[in-house]
This record gives C-alpha cells, structure tokens and sequence, in this order.
C-alpha cells in the first residue's frame, strides 16, 4: 500500500475512535472486523461491521464534522489508516458535481442519524 498510510493492529474491544472525535483519517480493514455503533458501550446501537478491505471513517474527513459514531476492534485487526489530508488532496482534483453529490449523500446519512437518536429518544420509558 501507499506509503500515506499506516499500519496498526488494534485488540478485539478496542476502541478506534468515538462520537465526536475529529475526522482526522480513514480506515482500510486489511484483517479483522471493526464495528461501527453509537451510544453507550454498556447498551450500544450496532450500526453495522466493516470486513477486511472495507473502508470506514470517511464521512468526517469528506464534510469536516466529528464523527458520528464509535468504531471498535471486533476482532484482533489489522488496519491501514490514511491521514484526511491525503484524501482531501485527491478530491480537490475530483469533479465539482461529484464532491457535491458526495456531501449531497453524507448530509443524508447524518440527517437520519439524528432522527433515529430523536426517535429512539422518544420511546425510551422512563
């Protein structure tokens, strides 16, 4: 791989980074499994897994906002992480209207994201 990345082996239950944290890099997953998932460690909403060679953290870098939700080592993994410059240089050369569908789809993501806390919040008895 490129020589922007960097390699680091994290533990199963290891944390990543969390809600909130600056988008300062991307993840490859070169061994492993990472989850993605938000709230409290102790009842946490799994938003997903990432598998070896799937990519995760990419919406901070593209829209410059903290992260939206937690990623954990799943599994003992490998990962390979690229720091937000390097991307953002490569999109700077990427066609306007791609960039602009790109945020068009991350401003989507993170509107759902908030509903869904709105929602959950609401149904929560007391």
């Amino acid at each position: 791989m490129s020589a922007a990345f960097e390699r680091r082996t994290f533990a199963p239950g290891e944390m990543i980074f969390k809600e909130g944290d600056p988008g300062d890099s991307l993840y490859v997953v070169e061994k492993g499994r990472v989850r993605i998932w938000r709230g409290e460690i102790e009842h946490p909403t799994i938003i997903g897994s990432v598998d070896e060679k799937g990519v995760f953290g990419e919406m901070a870098i593209f829209d410059r906002k903290p992260r939206m939700a937690n990623a954990s080592a799943e599994l003992e993994s490998v990962l390979m992480r690229m720091p937000a410059s390097v991307l953002r240089e490569s999109l700077y050369g990427a066609d306007p209207l791609l960039r602009q569908l790109v945020q068009l789809l991350i401003d989507n993501i993170r509107t759902m994201a908030k509903r869904l806390d709105e929602l959950e919040a609401n149904t929560q008895l007391p």
